[in-house]
């Protein structure tokens, strides 16, 4: 049946980014697939009086947390693809052998593939070349999304097993966020003494150049969903933080807006208005 399958690194990242998309398409009848890379092991303990009585067994608390996240969005399908988290770079978790960030490229690109052919997915969407900010885990989900949405069609490369036939998408895109918003958030930075004026005026590393954003999602009717799945990322979004100090109304507007390169398409997409454009 085809569809979307979104690839994505930790449990709440797929909320975060794409979250109204994902709820949208699934209550409009696509196949919703959601595939995460690790468990998030690494991640920050918010909300919790003894962080440390967690954190070994972080992995499982997320994994419930992600249950909660895609039945607020009503996303049936998701797979791990099985790594540890690798933490930011130069980090001790960044050096474990079983972390994402040391898979071997083409193992973890065939696990990929091998859903994709399972699933025959028409749209894929994987992250920018720089996986938004720099984390290790999300650059791997660039590559790694890149390249298994191009071998997934390549017998040679990845022959079929267990009687699976290769499959093309038709659309990879990349989910992004805009260099725009960031130099935003440093401006109040800077505004609140958070920040060195300097440092702030400083163009950022992370984000896409807003050029590069071919398509910006418009799912207002899906914010709440999306909200609801963000907060179900329990130890991840801190009471005091920045999404609770967002005025509602205009959370919801933020929420329902999201960003997308088009990477690569087999079919014409003019106007570049919807992850299926060109294919409905």
């Amino acid at each position: 049946m085809p569809g979307l399958l979104a690839f994505h690194a930790h449990p709440d990242d797929e909320s975060l980014s794409m979250g109204a998309a994902l709820a949208r398409y699934a209550a409009a009848g696509e196949q919703v697939v959601v595939v995460t890379a690790t468990r998030g092991e690494v991640g920050e303990i918010y909300n919790h009086d003894d962080p440390g009585a967690i954190r070994e067994a972080l992995g499982d608390v997320r994994e419930v947390e992600m249950k909660a996240a895609l039945d607020a969005l009503g996303v049936e399908h998701h797979h791990f693809l099985g790594y540890r988290d690798s933490g930011m770079m130069g980090t001790g978790d960044n050096e474990r052998p079983e972390c994402f960030w040391r898979a071997d490229f083409h193992e973890a690109t065939s696990r990929l593939v091998r859903l994709i052919r399972h699933y025959r997915p028409e749209v894929v969407t994987a992250y920018d070349p720089y996986g938004g900010y720099g984390h290790p885990d999300h650059i791997q989900v660039h590559r790694i999304g890149t390249a298994a949405f191009f071998g997934a069609p390549d017998a040679g490369r990845y022959p079929p097993e267990d009687g699976e036939e290769p499959w093309q998408p038709s659309k990879l895109y990349w989910a992004t966020f805009p260099r725009s918003a960031v130099r935003e958030m440093q401006r109040q930075a800077a505004e609140k003494g958070e920040m060195d004026p300097e440092e702030a005026a400083k163009e950022p590393a992370a984000g896409s150049r807003d050029e590069d954003i071919t398509l910006w999602l418009e799912s207002p009717r899906f914010a709440e969903a999306k909200e609801q799945a963000v907060l179900a990322h329990y130890t991840q979004i801190p009471a005091d933080g920045w999404f609770h100090q967002i005025p509602t109304d205009a959370r919801r507007g933020f929420l329902s807006r999201e960003p997308f390169t088009l990477a690569f398409s087999r079919v014409r997409a003019e106007p570049d208005d919807d992850l299926f454009a060109g294919l409905r």
